[in-house]
């Protein structure tokens, strides 16, 4: 039976899905990467022999031995910004463009995300600063939101059968109602700045209403575009690697919100998808040695001094996103994002950041300060200890669950820290004990087992554990 590995991110985002997905096509011989949820607006960065790439629809593992891309029903698609990843791959690595594009295939039911849906997610975060979601701009979110207020949805099925003119048309309307009447309420200067006048206006232009229905007919003459039925007419009976996109705790079911995306981020349709196929599945969700969020929302463990000492080129910051952010190890959403989408097992990127901090702490409980109602007895486990309220673990996620963790303190346990740079080891037992014992901590907490650490981007950087 062939099998299907199944990638995740289990935190708030930036636990090395992309690094993980490489390392598994590499050392398992795999040829399928299928990207199964998520959009355009993913970076999931990955270094090989000096090669550095931040793939967003190409799948992570597309610098392994011809292996090929399959966007699946499940992703938002941007075919204009998919070209232009090619590319920019094709510079780095000496491969034409159109031979990196016949690796590549997109279901036919895949939504296509546009130029319109971009303007209208910016002007969106730009004219109202107190309800900003954090968005990065590229219009992903804006393909469910569009389609659940007025059941417009682009599909590239569309695209095909010349159905996309009527629907094109129907999107230039509405992006420029909507552009037209909330332009005043964001201030200039944030206008010159973070917006491109010169397309805002092109693109709302009554003239160019039929701008984009030619765009994307020139882009399918070129014949640049591959596309089949679905992941049947894909597979090719072989083991195969579905990689995720985004993180759990910003799903738009199961994340914190308000601060999560429109998306779907559980490994559900990646098992929906390799259930299909009828292969044996391994999901393995990635974690990172600390919790970072690069986008607005709570971050329980959120530490000025891990802020201070953490720098990460490839989490700069940006006006859609702010700066990332960091705290310790929160074992508490862990656990519940194990509940809410099960990982047989872990892979833990970044130990080496652990380095140079000291003592290292891990949260497992919360002190939580707020009233004990009954929406609160529905979140949570917790016990009285005296007169203060201790909190183990999230039971489901309630509209009130971002209201009462601001209302939590976390608990530390705290491991003795180490000060070597463990980057340039390479056999888990040749790690410093404080790293072992933080390693084997994490697991205990967690409840599952953790089978691969990372002491840096690169796949020489992967450390195999006993288990």
């Amino acid at each position: 039976m062939n099998k299907s590995y199944i990638v995740s991110g289990c935190q708030f985002g930036d636990e090395g899905k992309g690094t993980i997905t490489d390392y598994l096509a590499s050392t398992h011989n795999l040829k399928e990467n299928v990207r199964y949820n998520g959009g355009s607006h993913a970076s999931h960065t990955v270094i090989i022999d000096g090669v550095k790439h931040k793939f967003s629809q190409l799948g992570s593992s597309f610098l392994t031995n011809d292996i090929r891309t399959y966007l699946s029903e499940n992703t938002i698609v941007n075919p204009f910004n998919l070209v232009t990843e090619a590319k920019v791959l094709s510079s780095k690595i000496g491969i034409p463009t159109e031979e990196i594009l016949k690796r590549i295939f997109i279901s036919e039911q895949a939504s296509v995300v546009t130029p319109y849906h971009s303007l209208i997610n910016k002007v969106r975060e730009l004219s109202d600063k107190d309800k900003r979601t954090g968005s990065v701009g590229t219009g992903v979110s804006e393909v469910y939101k569009i389609k659940e207020k007025t059941g417009l949805d682009l599909k590239v099925s569309d695209l095909l059968d010349g159905k996309s003119k009527d629907k094109l048309i129907e999107l230039y309307h509405y992006t420029r109602e909507y552009v037209l009447k909330n332009r005043d309420k964001i201030n200039p200067q944030m206008i010159k700045k973070y917006l491109d006048i010169a397309e805002l206006e092109m693109l709302i232009d009554p003239q160019n209403e039929q701008y984009l229905v030619n765009c994307y007919r020139n882009l399918l003459d070129s014949g640049l575009l591959n596309t089949c039925p679905g992941i049947k007419e894909f597979h090719q009976d072989e083991d195969i690697l579905f990689e995720g996109s985004q993180a759990v705790l910003i799903d738009r079911k199961y994340g914190i919100r308000p601060n999560t995306t429109s998306l779907s981020t559980t490994n559900h349709y990646g098992v929906k998808l390799a259930e299909e196929l009828g292969t044996e599945i391994k999901r393995i969700g990635c974690i990172s040695s600390l919790t970072s969020r690069h986008g607005m929302g709570l971050l329980p463990t959120y530490d000025e001094y891990l802020q201070d000492r953490i720098f990460d080129e490839n989490q700069m910051p940006s006006f859609y996103q702010g700066c990332p952010r960091y705290g310790w190890f929160d074992t508490l959403l862990l656990r519940y994002s194990l509940k809410v989408s099960p990982n047989d097992e872990l892979f833990m990127s970044a130990l080496d950041r652990l380095s140079n901090l000291g003592k290292i702490k891990i949260c497992d409980k919360y002190l939580y300060t707020g009233v004990i109602d009954d929406d609160f007895k529905k979140t949570f486990e917790y016990f009285q200890d005296g007169k203060k309220t201790i909190v183990t673990d999230i039971k489901e996620n309630t509209d009130c669950l971002r209201k009462y963790l601001a209302r939590c303190r976390p608990i530390y346990i705290e491991l003795n820290g180490f000060d070597e740079d463990i980057s340039e080891i390479r056999d888990y037992d040749s790690l410093p004990d404080e790293c072992i014992n933080f390693v084997d901590s994490v697991e205990v907490l967690t409840g599952t087992r953790i089978t691969l650490v990372g002491v840096g981007p690169k796949r020489k950087q992967k450390l195999k554990r006993r288990c």
